[in-house]
Parts: C-alpha cells; structure tokens; sequence
C-alpha cells in the first residue's frame, strides 16, 4: 500500500464576496427596477402623481443597485475548485 496524501482543505470563501452573490443581488436589483417601471407607467396613465414620484425613486435606486453591482462582480471571488473546473471544459 502506498503512502497516503493528506489533501489541503481549500479556504473557505464568505458568501458576501462570491460571484454567485452579487449575481443575486445583480438579479434582484433588475427585477426591482423592471417591477418599479411597469408601476410607474400604469401611474402616469392613470394620473397619479405620488405613486409616479415614489415608483421613480424606487427606479432610481434600483438603477444604482444595478451598477453598483455591475461594479462589483468584477472584484467577486470564485473558489479555486470552480476555476479548474471551468477550465476542464
């Protein structure tokens, strides 16, 4: 019998700083400004200017989600055993 290779565990990423994260908050942020948009058409073709105001604050910020993500996803971590992985195929 051979000798026996203990395997380095790989470090362990914190979610926050993973790809898969922000592509979430990337999502969510695209769901909430389509979501605000659609509201505040139906507002201004019914005339109703509060809820026109705040949908477009609302679009506003998620606007901001949006690129500020954007900006993000290129400092995302990806563990190491996803890189091999990805450059198997």
């Amino acid at each position: 019998m051979g000798r026996l290779r203990i395997k380095k565990k790989e470090t362990v990423i914190p979610f926050r700083e993973t790809l898969a994260y922000r592509m979430m908050l990337l999502a969510g942020a695209v769901v909430v400004f389509l979501i605000a948009l659609y509201i505040m058409v139906g507002a201004l073709q019914a005339n109703i200017t509060v809820s026109f105001i705040s949908s477009g604050i609302v679009a506003a910020a998620a606007a901001f989600a949006i690129f500020y993500n954007l900006d993000h996803l290129r400092d995302a971590r990806i563990p190491k055993q996803t890189l091999t992985k990805m450059k198997r195929r």
